[in-house]
This record gives structure tokens, C-alpha cells and sequence, in this order.
């Protein structure tokens, strides 16, 4: 089994990941600048966690990419972010992006961009307003559709499949 990642996990890493953040502080084992890429061989990964970091990537694309190569085939990546349309989203002024369902959808195979990723959307699970958890499912689907700051956060399952192939279920 490959190596468990937590990548911009600051002093909060994950039990038993390898740290990995752009500054040194408690816990940080590597110390890497995202934009260069991970210093990581091609397919020795096997989880990563990526909470709220996805949303402060500059080129989340390339990032992605990267994160592909260096994990192995199944490979699990647990990702946590402000929803969309949350104040949590906007406050943080190092966000550059904002997360929704369908951003990841994007790095499935084959893509509108033509990456060579394969990366499958297994699970998503919102954190919703206290006031709306006693909702069905149903109904808390149109609060995040049309309320604002309905949903807090996500967590989404992804997980790597190699080779790129279409019918990869």
C-alpha cells in the first residue's frame, strides 16, 4: 500500500498521513510550493486528504493533474470545502475558487479539457444548517440549490482509476 497524504494540512494532520504543507509549522513533514508539483514518484499514493485546501489552489487543474500521477490505481482522495454558495466560501480572503458538486466532475474520463485524469466522484455528504439537518434529503437539496448559506461544507469520496478508460466504474 502507497504513502497517506495530508496535503495542506498545516498543524492539523490527519493520524498516521505524512504532512505535507507549504510552510513549516508542527506536524509538516513536507515542505512543498503546490504550483511545482509534488515531490511524490508517479503512483505511490495511496489516500490523500485535502481538507479546505482545494478552494486556495491557484491552478486547481494542474494541481489535480498532479495529484493523478502520484497516486496509484485506486487510490482514495478525501476533500473537504466550503460550499459554494456559503459565507464560508467568501470570508476566507486566500480562497480562489469556489467548490460545487460538478467541479470535480471535471477531471473524470474522458474530460472537456482532454487531462489525463480519471478521477471518479464516489460520495458526497453536505454539512447542513442546523435548522435544515432535519430535513429529507429531498428538500435539503433545494435549500442548497436555492437558499443561500443552506450548506456549509462538503465532503466528497474521490478515487483514482488507472488507466485512463471511459468504463472505469
Amino acid at each position: 500500500m502507497g504513502a497517506i497524504l495530508d496535503i495542506g494540512c498545516g498543524a492539523n494532520k490527519h493520524e498516521g498521513a505524512l504532512g505535507v504543507d507549504c510552510r513549516k509549522v508542527a506536524g509538516v513533514a513536507v515542505i512543498c510550493d503546490f504550483e511545482q508539483g509534488l515531490p511524490f514518484r508517479e503512483g505511490s499514493v495511496a489516500v490523500v486528504y485535502l481538507h479546505h485546501i482545494v478552494e486556495h489552489m491557484p491552478d486547481l487543474i494542474a494541481f489535480m493533474v498532479e495529484l493523478y500521477r502520484v497516486c496509484e490505481p485506486g487510490a482514495k482522495l478525501f476533500v473537504r470545502t466550503p460550499y459554494y454558495a456559503s459565507r464560508e466560501a467568501f470570508v476566507d480572503p486566500t480562497h480562489v475558487r469556489f467548490i460545487t458538486e460538478a467541479t470535480f466532475e471535471y477531471f473524470d474520463y474522458p474530460n472537456y479539457y482532454g487531462l489525463n485524469t480519471n478521477i471518479k466522484i464516489r460520495s458526497i455528504d453536505y454539512k447542513m444548517r442546523k435548522s435544515l439537518r432535519f430535513l429529507p434529503r429531498y428538500f435539503q437539496k433545494r435549500c442548497r440549490q436555492f437558499l443561500w448559506n443552506a450548506c456549509i461544507e462538503m465532503d466528497l469520496l474521490l478515487e483514482v482509476v488507472k488507466p485512463l478508460s471511459p468504463r472505469s466504474e
